[in-house]
Parts: structure tokens; sequence; C-alpha cells
């Protein structure tokens, strides 16, 4: 299982340096192989940053940050539906919009007692690498402006003229 989460998170990096979203440099492959060895790397760095903590500590700080992913989601899938009722989409729930909120709404209360039930040292990792997260984007938006790093900006430039749009 451990492999398979290396593998698809590097994987997910290797995509994200594809539209442009983290510097190129992620996107490089090992010549005999085709892995992405610098992504691989990444994923290693972080694996060791949180070793430090214990199993259940683990399990539960991932459990807590797919809870808030997954709620930050379906907030995203009702604001999306009552700001841009017309917006195209691949497919649409064919629910109207009190329907979908109490589809979200039993999910929801299970991912918020997971959220609820977790200790401090998980509150607390979990709100470092949020900040994290977020502080890294604005680098990343910042290292882009002043083109202090290279990103593949033809795809990048595709989906912000699209993010623009849907705004």
């Amino acid at each position: 299982m451990f492999e398979a989460q290396m593998s698809s998170g590097s994987f997910q990096l290797l995509g994200m340096a594809e539209l442009g979203l983290v510097p190129s440099v992620f996107a490089r492959r090992a010549a005999y192989t085709g892995t992405p060895w610098v992504a691989i790397a990444a994923s290693t760095a972080v694996t060791i940053a949180v070793s430090f903590l214990g199993f259940d500590d683990v399990v539960a700080t991932a459990n807590f940050l797919y809870s808030l992913g997954t709620l930050l989601e379906f907030a995203s899938f009702i604001w999306l539906r009552v700001k841009h009722p017309a917006l195209k989409r691949p497919y649409r729930v064919p629910l109207p919009l009190p329907a979908l909120v109490a589809m979200c709404a039993v999910p929801s209360a299970f991912l918020a007692y997971v959220c609820a039930v977790a200790g401090w040292r998980v509150f607390a990792v979990a709100a470092g690498l949020t900040a994290l997260g977020v502080g890294w984007h604005g680098i990343m938006r910042e290292c882009r402006a002043r083109k202090l790093l290279r990103f593949n900006n033809v795809v990048a430039a595709v989906h912000q003229e699209d993010a623009e749009d849907t705004v």
C-alpha cells in the first residue's frame, strides 16, 4: 500500500508539473525507467518528515485531511450549483438544490465527526500541513509571476483562462 501511495503521489506531482501548477522540475523522468524521480524524492521527503508520528496519528491525520478536502468538495459542489447553475459541466446531478444539500449532509456529518474526534497532535499537524499548502501556493504564484522557476505555461494559461471565465 505504501508503494502504491508513493507511486500515485509521485505521478500526481508529475501531472501537476505538466499542467503548470508546480515547477517543471517535478516532471523530470529517469531515462531508463521513465519514473518521475524528482517527484519520488519529494514524496520521500514528505514521508520522512511525518515519520516522527505514531501510526495512529498518521492514519488520523490522513483521515482528517481527507475529510477536510471532501467537505471542501461538497461545499464547492453546492456553491457552484447556487452561483453558476447554467455552467457547462461534463455531467450534472439531476436533483434540485435541497436534495443536493441533503445528499451532501449525511456524509458531511460523518466527516465532521472524524474532524471532531481528532486529537491535538492531529490538529497541529493538519494545521501545519494546510498552512504549508497555502503558503506553497502563494510561493508558486510569486515564482511564476517573477519567473524565478520554470513552469509549463502553455497548459497553465489555458486553465487560468478557464478559471477566469467561470468566476
